[in-house]
């Protein structure tokens, strides 16, 4: 059971559910079946598109809509043009930022898909230090593209609001020269069908780019219970092994390691990192 809580915590729920249905498989121990019973309750959303689609907008919808002084504020800021502006200062400064430009910048792309982009942050930062660049954003919680349109001060950008799955309702094949989808893949339900279904969207040769957490924890000590604290939450890790071995077969590939900044309090005591942050990887297509 300290295996699967430390893979939990490591936001790994499908790597826990498999190791404690494994253990049950063997060992019928009645707390095996009660923890593979909880894990499922987490991953229901999966279950279905519209499941996972209502499961995210139900938590922006709740984090970024609730009454009070901060949205009224973040309101006015966003009225004014300081929250887009402060968003782009703060964008650029990102490791992950940073690498993305990169490759924007090495193959000479034009059009630009950020595939699932949240809030706008990459699309707004891409596009604004860029305005020959047209960059097209796709973003499940209609709460979240509502937010990124009217933060948009760009020409140059677009937001649409649906399933990275569903994007080809929007763009025909070949559409973009580059894709990127940074901080996506660790929540989908099906990564292959996520990635096949961004690729339909680039042109031949055209880059990909992703982003995923990087978390290599060890126990150094007995751990607690695991619940997640929201429903929309990280069903999936990748390592360094997983992603070469996924991605490492297509054209000019390269991998490289983000540290992030361990926040002490964000896990329990026992929980220590060994590697911590995101990998970015970035791969042409055929």
């Amino acid at each position: 059971m300290q295996g699967v809580r430390l893979e939990l915590y490591r936001d790994n729920l499908q790597g826990a559910l498999h190791m404690v249905e494994a253990a049950h498989a063997t060992f019928p121990d009645p707390r095996y079946r009660a923890e593979a019973a909880r894990i499922r309750s987490w991953l229901s959303h999966l279950s279905t598109r519209q499941g996972y689609a209502a499961a995210y907008e139900r938590y922006y919808r709740g984090v970024k809509r609730r009454f009070g002084l901060k949205l009224i504020e973040r309101e006015v800021r966003t009225l004014i043009g300081r929250k887009s502006r402060n968003m782009v200062r703060r964008c650029a400064e990102l490791p992950e930022f940073q690498l993305l430009e990169r490759e924007v910048l090495a193959h000479a792309a034009r059009r630009v898909l950020d595939a699932g982009c949240g809030e706008g942050r990459m699309a707004l930062t891409l596009g604004a230090r860029h305005p020959d660049i047209a960059v097209e954003g796709i973003e499940v919680s209609p709460t979240n593209a509502r937010i990124a349109r009217r933060l948009n001060r760009f020409s140059n950008i677009t937001f649409h609001e649906g399933l990275i799955e569903e994007a080809d309702h929007c763009f025909p094949p070949d559409s973009f020269d580059l894709a990127y989808s940074l901080g996506v893949l660790e929540h989908v339900w099906d990564v292959d069908e996520t990635i096949t279904a961004i690729l339909k969207l680039l042109r031949p040769g055209g880059r990909l780019c992703l982003a995923v957490p990087m978390n290599e924890f060890r126990a150094a000590g007995p751990l607690p219970e695991f619940t997640p604290q929201d429903t929309a939450c990280h069903v999936r890790v990748f390592t360094e092994a997983d992603l070469r071995q996924r991605f490492g077969g297509y054209d000019h590939f390269v991998l490289q390691k983000c540290p992030g900044q361990w926040r002490p309090g964000r896990y329990p005591d026992p929980v220590v990192p060994v590697e911590f942050g995101s990998y970015f990887a970035a791969f042409s297509k055929a």
